[in-house]
Order: structure tokens, then C-alpha cells, then sequence
């Protein structure tokens, strides 16, 4: 710890250039404004008959498969990101603005289990306005690619599958983060990258001077 001490000293043009690169990210981080979230499960609902006159009910492979086709042609043909659990949030994963469509995978990290024909469709952005105008695009959107999917299967009409937002009304959240969390962690790792630069620093200065020695 004492010959520590001293390298810090005598890289003290370092130890202020990181402190002053702590002191503003620090400071960025505590008084950055908060976001707006809102998660909506998108339920694919089966044709009901007399054998299944409750559609919520009704739970079927093929409604699953449904699903993940109508998120695949809404989000594109990029792979989806794998988590560990479906309950990971856009707001979790840092993203200040933005939206994803998925299926719930439940099978974690290494494997894939899709138990449930329904969509988790994420929404983040600066302002609630904006998230409630997303989220009406995107649930259109996917509305719409279902309708169309049918068509070319050439399903007949009493035989559509259908899909619903739950909650219908939406509940969108404020998320602010914790100041002072944001400090103590800003603190800890510029501390840390000042003193592994100058670690860095010593180290390469003393195999300098053994190789002229």
C-alpha cells in the first residue's frame, strides 16, 4: 500500500486527470433525467368453438409458433438477444430509449423453452407521450401482420387466430435512478481505472530501466 501511495504521487498529473474524469462522469450520471417504461403482454387468442368457448384458455403450439412468426416478421430476421430470464426489462439493460418484441423464453440462459403464445412488447423513451405513441405502432403493427400472415396461409376466417394487449389500459412507469448509488459506483471505478493506469505506468517504466540495466 505504501509503494502504491507513492507511484500516485509521482503520477499526480494522472491521479488529476482522473479525478476530474470521475468528478464529471459522477455528475452526469446523478442528474440525468429518469425514463418512461411500460411492458404489454400481447395474448394470441385461439378461434373459440363449443369445445373451447373460453379463448384465454386455450393454449396450443401452434399459437406459440404464431407468436414468434409475427415477432420475427415485426422486429426483422436479426437473432434475438438471449437472457438469462424473461423478466429482463429494457430499462435493466441500460437503454434510455427504444422497444423490442419477443417471446418469453423461459428456458434460461443456455436453453430455449417458449411455454405461452403471448408477446412481451417493451417500450422506453424520455417522455410518456412518446412511449404510448410507440406502443400503438407497434401493437398495430403486429395486428396488422397477424391479419396478414392468415391471409397467405389462407385460413379461413372463422378459424382466425386473434391477439389482445393486456392491460388494455396502459401503465407506464416514471424510473429515476438512485443518485447517490450512481456516485458511490462512479466513484469506485474511476478510482479503480486511475489506479490501474498507474500501476500500468510503473510497471512499464521499471521494465524499461531493467532492460537498459
Amino acid at each position: 500500500m505504501w509503494e502504491l501511495l507513492k507511484a500516485l504521487v509521482r503520477n499526480w498529473p494522472i491521479v488529476i486527470i482522473g479525478a476530474l474524469v470521475t468528478t464529471g462522469t459522477g455528475l452526469a450520471a446523478a442528474t440525468a433525467d429518469g425514463v418512461y417504461f411500460t411492458r404489454t403482454e400481447l395474448m394470441f387468442l385461439a378461434p373459440t368453438s363449443t369445445a373451447n368457448p373460453n379463448a384465454l384458455r386455450t393454449q396450443s403450439e401452434d399459437l406459440i409458433i404464431t407468436a414468434g412468426l409475427v415477432a420475427k416478421r415485426v422486429t426483422g430476421p436479426d437473432a434475438p438477444t438471449k437472457f438469462a430470464s424473461p423478466d429482463v426489462t429494457l430499462v435493466g439493460l441500460g437503454m434510455r430509449e427504444g422497444w423490442s418484441l419477443r417471446v418469453p423464453d423461459i428456458g434460461g440462459q443456455w436453453a430455449s423453452n417458449f411455454a405461452t403464445q403471448r408477446l412481451f412488447l417493451d417500450v422506453v423513451a424520455p417522455s410518456e407521450q412518446a412511449v404510448q405513441q410507440q406502443q400503438r405502432a407497434i401493437i398495430d403493427e403486429v395486428t396488422h401482420e397477424l391479419d396478414a400472415l392468415q391471409r397467405e396461409w389462407g385460413v379461413d376466417p372463422v378459424n382466425t387466430v386473434s391477439v389482445i394487449a393486456a392491460p388494455e389500459s396502459t401503465v407506464i412507469h416514471y424510473v429515476d435512478g438512485n443518485r447517490s448509488r450512481a456516485l458511490a459506483m462512479t466513484a469506485l471505478l474511476g478510482l479503480g481505472a486511475t489506479v490501474a493506469v498507474v500501476v500500468l505506468r510503473e510497471y512499464v517504466a521499471r521494465r524499461g530501466r531493467d532492460d537498459i540495466h
